[in-house]
């Protein structure tokens, strides 16, 4: 975790924390604040702070946080804000594992030093463990080079004995690594050659310079290099290697053997080979044959320039510069003034720092008679080329046409007689008369062929587009004897590659187009292929996860992001190994540059041109600000089908939130009527299964057969009346999520059952002995005592902690007094639609009864008292007299009832009648103002009292 330079303050008093975190940033300190230890914990784990300032005392532990800093490796100091009247707070503090203790009240001074010691002290471990780390790196590198070795090393102190070896020490000297160590080094061989090994040692001390000994034993040649080793100039120890060179004395000696053979190979050949240094161009050796055919004496060639024994020395050179490895025609001239041709194959290498150029020469006069079969040839030659399509003809240097083919005649409209002796300019235009006749007067026997594409009209008027290829034919001496030319008609490949070209123009615009609509959109698009690698990305991709072109692209998704458990990365994988796109999956994401942002997750399979799957689609929206507006319409009325914005609730709110993304076994507990089944329906529709089925199996509505058989299906004929096949809800909530409802009533046989699918995830249906496996959420619910269950017996203890991973407690609604308003105007909205009604809402009367009552059946037991006002109001407003009246009289009768409050909090004078303005501002007296503990005065809820007052023109 990096470095942080923030302060932490955790304390539950909100005014301690303020008037710290004043004098703190006063002081120019970065302080977060926190609480309670719970929530400081998390922005410990989150920002890793450098100094945490927290509460201890009776309802606060702030030596949790020391704890808590060691388990998420932190080096953070903890200073214990401790009230005066402890005693001995020193020890308090020294027995929590904190750095010092601050008492409450803080004192300025105290306080600001504290700070300073403890960032410095923050600073000091940071350093430490960076010191800790260098060292062990140092030492793994160590071990390292030690251990890469081929040989044996020895690491001696300055008195030569062994601190550290490494290597194969028992094949080369026949001993344990475990038994050298603290040794003196000699000692470790033979008697023989100790002396040899002291006298190494010596002599690196005495001249500070590495000593080499090499000995034979055993039919192994050891090469032994002592190393001192100085720290100054004061000697700190040797390094000593051991090696078996064997096999390198081997090698030389079969080194030597091949250029025996090598010398042998050269001085027999019967052609010429000649090494000429590349630089200065001169003969360094030949071999026998080349001294014969040149007329030198043996060893009479060397200083030779090369430029003297070939007759184009230019060309030569040239090759032998840039590298080219053969030169097909030259002429090698003797001693005596004669030449004869020759081919040569040139290649290079370095010898001792020199570039050296290896000339294979081989004697080719009998090509001559070779040459005289060519002329043979040639008159098979216009048999060929008179059936063939293209245009082809010859002409000399002086461009006049010595030979046409019938295609010729044919496109000139002209005969042989009429063609040959023109200049073949006449059949050319202008432009390109005039780079062939250059081309023609700059011949270069390095370019003997020359291409032009002409345009040229037929002798039937259409113009036509050629393709001519002029082609020099040279003789031995590379000299030009004729030129060749063929002329393709490209006309139609003309014309299709028009259309290609305003076709591919075409196109490209197109992916230009989608390109920048691609590279605009505001959502982040990003797709790669089966094996999670990024094949494209836009610019909101990028800016989102905060990677560039060059670490994205063929890179795996994963390793760009740099968490495994990013949730992207979690539904890119799930949709390659399902097939099937995800929708709407909205959570919150951890980006780089942008923080923690909400955003929406899409996903699709990406399909080839075989409609194959190969790879996915994912679209990330960020809708951090849609979710900050539902966030605040969710504090103000409620959370997805659940309605209530008391302080409970969102509790609740925020916990069911937290375990949406969650696969864990949630334990929804609660009195009936609390919403429990919304509560569930709110875990499986904010989580990555929202797109999956979700199953509800009431647990207490089923006999345990019936049961057994609803959960896990049955097979045909497993017990009377199963007559086909059934699946199981189990089954039929593949991929999604199962809602056990009163799990507290289930039988214990059935509870054995479910708690070995819970621990493996496999079961059997009824009547089948094949086993099933299910990828499902699991959901339980219960308004039972599960705890008292389990100490009566009647429920499995090891089932209910499998299923007590996560609990979640509905409150009831008599903890939801501020929530009653709410529900009211929920539900009249909801009846006024079931009823084809209007209301405006209930009277004051009505919502009085309605806060008084403690509703034991909860949330349903008021939606269906409700419903019957609803049923009996024309419209407008709900009275009294709307109400059931056995329900008015078990309300009045349960606000008369003495032991419901163990003492009066009305007094005399407001409890005989309904409070008025003057009954009001008396209690507003008495409670100093504070209008929420007039309303407990007076018997009345609050917002009640908010009315009046407001009524009253009293609400300022």
């Amino acid at each position: 975790m990096p470095v942080s330079s923030t302060i932490l303050v955790a304390d539950g008093d909100a005014s301690i924390r303020a008037l710290i975190k004043d004098i703190l940033e006063a002081r120019g300190y970065e302080v977060e604040t926190a609480s309670s230890p719970a929530s400081a914990a998390a922005l410990m784990a989150r920002r890793g702070p450098a100094l945490v300032l927290a509460a201890h005392g009776k309802d606060e532990d702030g030596g949790s946080l020391v704890h808590e800093a060691a388990r998420l490796g932190l080096v953070t100091p903890v200073i214990l804000l401790i009230s005066a009247a402890i005693d001995n707070p020193g020890r308090l503090a020294r027995d929590c594992g904190a750095m010092a203790y601050v008492q409450k009240p803080v004192v300025r001074a105290q306080l600001e030093m504290l700070a300073r010691l403890g960032l410095a002290e923050n600073e000091l471990r940071s350093t430490a463990l960076v010191q800790e780390a260098r060292l062990s790196t140092a030492q793994a590198f160590l071990r390292s080079l030690l251990d890469a070795d081929e040989g044996v090393t020895f690491l001696l102190d300055e008195t030569a004995s062994v601190i550290e070896c490494s290597g194969p020490l028992e094949s080369l000297l026949g001993r344990d690594v475990g038994e050298c160590a603290g040794r003196a080094y000699p000692s470790l061989f033979p008697e023989s050659v100790m002396n040899l090994h002291e006298g190494a040692i010596a002599k690196a001390r005495t001249t500070g310079e590495a000593a080499r000994l090499e000995e034979h034993r055993g039919g192994m040649v050891l090469e032994t290099r002592v190393r001192p080793v100085f720290r100054g100039d004061i000697l700190s120890g040797f390094v000593v290697s051991l090696r078996d060179i064997t096999a390198r004395r081997r090698s030389e000696v079969g080194l030597a053997e091949s250029e025996k053979q090598y010398r042998s190979v050269f001085a027999g050949a019967t052609d010429a080979i000649i090494l000429v240094d590349r630089e200065a161009g001169a003969v360094m050796e030949c071999n026998d044959a080349a001294a014969r055919a040149l007329g030198y004496e043996p060893g009479g060639m060397r200083g030779v320039s090369i430029r003297g024994l070939v007759a184009h020395p230019e060309q030569v050179l040239s090759a032998m510069t840039h590298g080219g490895d053969r030169v097909s025609y030259d002429y090698l001239k003797r001693r005596n003034g004669t030449s004869f041709p020759v081919e040569l194959s040139i290649s290079h290498f370095t010898n001792a720092g020199r570039e050296v150029c290896i000339l294979y020469a081989q004697d080719i006069s009998r090509r001559k008679i070779v040459e005289e079969a060519l002329r043979e040839g040639a008159r098979l030659y216009r048999a060929v080329v008179e059936d063939q399509t293209e245009l082809i003809c010859r002409y000399g240097m002086d461009g006049r046409l010595t030979f046409v083919n019938n295609a010729f005649e044919r496109f000139a409209g002209l005969d042989e007689d009429e063609i040959l002796g023109r200049e073949v300019f006449d059949f050319l235009g202008s432009m390109d008369r005039r780079a062939l006749g250059e081309w023609l007067e700059h011949f270069d026997p390095a370019r003997p062929v020359f291409d032009r594409e002409v345009r040229q009209v037929r002798s039937d008027g259409e113009e036509r587009w050629i393709s001519w290829t002029h082609r020099a034919v040279l003789d031995d001496r590379n000299r030009v004897v004729e030129i060749q030319a063929v002329g393709r008609d490209e006309t139609e490949h003309k014309a299709a590659e028009s259309a290609l070209a305003l076709a591919t123009e075409e196109k490209e615009q197109y992916r230009l187009n989608l390109e920048a609509t691609f590279a605009s959109i505001p959502d982040a698009i990003l797709t790669v292929d089966s094996d999670l690698s990024i094949i494209t990305s836009n610019n909101a991709a990028k800016a989102l996860f905060g990677f560039d072109e060059e670490r994205s692209r063929g890179h795996r998704f994963e390793e760009v992001v740099g968490d495994e458990s990013n949730p992207c990365v979690q539904v890119l994988r799930q949709v390659l190994a399902t097939d099937k796109p995800v929708r709407g999956y909205e959570i919150e994401l951890r980006t780089p540059v942008m923080g923690e942002r909400m955003v929406e997750i899409n996903c699709s399979p990406l399909e080839d041109r075989e409609r194959h799957h190969a790879g996915a689609v994912l679209i990330v929206r960020d809708i951090s600000h849609i979710a900050d507006l539902e966030k605040q319409l969710q504090q103000r009325h409620g959370f997805r089908s659940i309605v209530g914005r008391s302080g409970p609730m969102q509790d609740i709110y925020q916990l069911l939130e937290q375990l949406s993304s969650l696969d864990s076994i949630v334990l929804i507990l609660g009195e009936s009527g609390t919403g429990k089944e919304l509560a569930a329906e709110a875990l499986h529709h904010g989580g990555v299964r929202a797109g999956k089925p979700l199953i509800k199996v009431n647990c207490s509505a089923l006999s345990e057969s019936l049961l057994e058989s609803e959960l896990f299906g049955h097979v045909r004929g497993a017990f009377t009346g199963a007559v086909r096949d059934k699946v199981g809800r189990i089954q039929a909530a593949q991929g999604g999520t199962l809602f056990l409802d009163e799990i507290g009533d289930i039988s214990p046989m059935l509870q054995l059952k479910l708690l070995r699918f819970l621990e493996s995830r496999e079961y059997e249906r009824v009547g089948e002995s094949r086993t099933y496996t299910a990828d499902v959420r699991i959901i339980a619910a219960t308004n039972a005592n599960l705890r008292e269950s389990v100490r009566r017996g009647a429920f499995r203890e090891d089932l209910y902690y499998r299923l007590n991973v996560m609990p979640v407690t509905m409150p009831p609604l008599r903890d939801r007094q501020a929530d009653i308003p709410l529900l009211t105007d929920h539900f009249l909205g909801v009846f006024a639609d079931n009823f084809g009604k209007h209301f405006d809402g209930v009277s004051e009367e009505v919502m009085d009864l309605l806060l008084t009552y403690s509703w034991p059946g909860n949330v349903r037991e008021f939606k269906h008292a409700l419903e019957h006002a609803c049923i009996l109001s024309p419209g407008k407003t709900i009275e009294v007299k709307h109400l059931r009246k056995d329900l008015v009289d078990q309300i009045r009768g349960q606000v008369r009832e003495p032991s419901v409050q163990p003492e009066p909090l009305v007094p005399a004078s407001f409890a005989v009648h309904k409070p008025g303005r003057e009954d009001v501002l008396a209690a507003l007296v008495e409670c100093g103002g504070n209008k929420v503990r007039a309303a407990r005065l007076l018997g009345m809820h609050r917002a009640t009292l908010y009315r009046k007052l407001k009524g009253w023109g009293l609400d300022g």
